[in-house]
């Protein structure tokens, strides 16, 4: 209605215009007339109101929220929230892959009942006006309710079962380190997360003319992690081994640095038109910069040796850096493809600088004048070239990292005075078992990583870089402070607080990129 309504005031207007044309062609002396220029008046004021309606109309579509869009991502995020708790407490008496042979049954027939449901819901919420919720909108909505609403049912029941199990007495009783430390950090800190989460979600109650989300999302990321930088402290001065200390301090050290590159990350702002003039952007280098500075450029190239160093060096703390492949990867084709990339950007900052200078100056010089774009093309294609046909062969055809080491010991018992010299047998000690696939799954990440760092300005290549260093870090930092309270002895420990973590960082970091 408001585009025919747009294009009936501009025929009009056009129609208007052509008659004044018409009338002022055949009489040379028409604009000296006052039927004319009340013509002219006319005419002009169709135009103008045709720019006032279409300006209001679209200043009403931009601020209009579809409040029956945003209930249901709340409802989808909320349910989410509910089956990552109920999963977590499934784990810790079932293995993953029971149950989700169990799950995709039962999910599968509720997403399809859910999505019938939802577009018939959806035909009635537009024929009443409530929402412009389109039909592809519903399905999706409707399949994926019904997929994690089937999940939540199957696995609450599997928690009264067990429930009634412990009862009866059938289950295995917890370990005293479950119960004591390893059980009160995991808790609290899965409490914390989950404030967190609700926080953040009830965020988008609110809109971008009066919250600055991305100041929100940062504040969230570091309660989050100043909760788990008090983890560690507690595990260092509780644990009862060296080797717990060592993990404590490791998950110390690892989150600190997480709180640090946090505060670099918001560092680079973009701004939207609506949160002006009260945001500065720094995506480019400067406020006023469209073409990103030789110094960002240049930064940006110092990411080709940090990732692939802190790759290297979680690798080869596990023993899953024996492989051939991945370290082949990681060493050389990763910084060649990102070294491709960084020149690439380095090239597009001299040549929009030089580019800024000549159209600047009145009297330009073909001295400053600069073109690098066959030789950018040429670098972004072998770049893209390396990432998409080397890595992913790489990664296709790389074998578990793991390392066989054949070492000799003794079979005879240990006596005061051995009788005969001791027999010696050689024993292999398989490395790296227990990540034998983590390597894989890395250097599939580091693969679409070098694909993003080539599209992205120098400013999102360094943040695309940072946040892949933290992430690795969180893993070794939660995967360490388990070590540090348990042992080891819990596959599943703290993942919501794992899993909220992550994903606040990887959605910090959009709004620097």
């Amino acid at each position: 209605e408001a585009v025919q309504s747009w294009r009936d005031m501009y025929t009009s207007a056009e129609t208007s215009y052509r008659e004044l044309a018409d009338l002022v062609a055949h009489n040379s002396k028409a604009h000296e007339q006052s039927h004319v220029m009340l013509f002219e008046e006319s005419v002009a004021a169709q135009y103008y109101a045709f720019l006032r309606v279409v300006l209001g109309t679209l200043r009403q579509m931009w601020a209009q929220f579809d409040s029956v869009l945003i209930i249901a991502g709340l409802c989808v995020i909320f349910e989410v929230l509910v089956a990552l708790v109920l999963l977590y407490l499934v784990l810790r008496q079932d293995t993953l892959d029971h149950i989700v042979s169990i799950l995709w049954k039962t999910g599968l027939g509720g997403a399809v009942a859910a999505a019938i449901a939802a577009r018939s819901l959806a035909h009635v919420a537009n024929s009443k006006a409530l929402s412009h919720i389109t039909q592809l909108e519903a399905t999706a909505f409707g399949t994926v309710t019904g997929l994690i609403g089937a999940s939540i049912l199957v696995l609450s029941l599997r928690i009264v079962q067990h429930n009634r199990d412990e009862e009866a007495g059938s289950t295995i009783k917890d370990s005293v380190e479950d119960k004591g430390l390893g059980r009160s950090i995991s808790y609290k800190l899965n409490a914390v997360a989950l404030v967190v989460a609700a926080i953040h979600c009830l965020a988008f109650t609110s809109n971008s003319f009066t919250f600055n989300e991305d100041s929100i999302v940062l504040y969230l990321v570091q309660t989050l992690t100043v909760a788990v930088v008090l983890a560690a402290l507690k595990s260092t001065r509780s644990s009862s081994s060296d080797q717990q200390k060592a993990a404590g301090y490791r998950a110390l050290i690892c989150s600190l640095i997480v709180l640090v590159l946090n505060r670099i990350s918001s560092y680079s702002t973009v701004c939207r038109e609506e949160q002006l003039p009260g945001c500065t952007p720094t995506f480019y280098g400067a406020p006023s910069a469209s073409i990103s500075s030789l110094t960002l450029a240049t930064l940006n190239g110092c990411m080709i040796w940090l990732v692939p160093y802190v790759i290297q060096h979680f690798l080869r703390r596990s023993r899953s850096d024996q492989a051939m492949l991945p370290k082949l990867w990681v060493n050389v084709g990763m910084r060649i493809c990102m070294g491709m990339a960084a020149v690439y950007w380095i090239l597009d900052s001299i040549d929009g600088t030089l580019a800024s200078e000549v159209a600047a100056s009145a009297s330009a010089s073909s001295s400053l004048k600069s073109d690098w774009s066959e030789l950018r093309l040429v670098l972004a294609r072998m770049s893209i070239g390396i990432a998409v046909g080397g890595g992913f062969a790489a990664w296709v055809a790389s074998p578990f990292c793991i390392d066989v080491a054949v070492t000799a010991v003794s079979s005879a018992k240990q006596t005061p005075k051995p009788s005969k010299p001791q027999e010696t047998k050689q024993a292999a000690i398989i490395l790296g078992y227990g990540n034998a696939y983590g390597a894989a799954y890395l250097m599939f990440v580091s693969v679409v990583f070098c694909v993003l760092y080539t599209f992205q300005q120098p400013m999102g290549g360094i943040m695309l870089s940072l946040l892949l260093v933290k992430l690795i870090l969180c893993v070794e930092m939660f995967d360490s402070l388990r070590d540090a309270v348990l042992g080891g002895s819990s596959a599943i420990f703290m993942v919501p607080a794992q899993m909220t973590l992550m994903a606040l960082l990887a959605y910090l970091d959009y709004f620097a990129t």
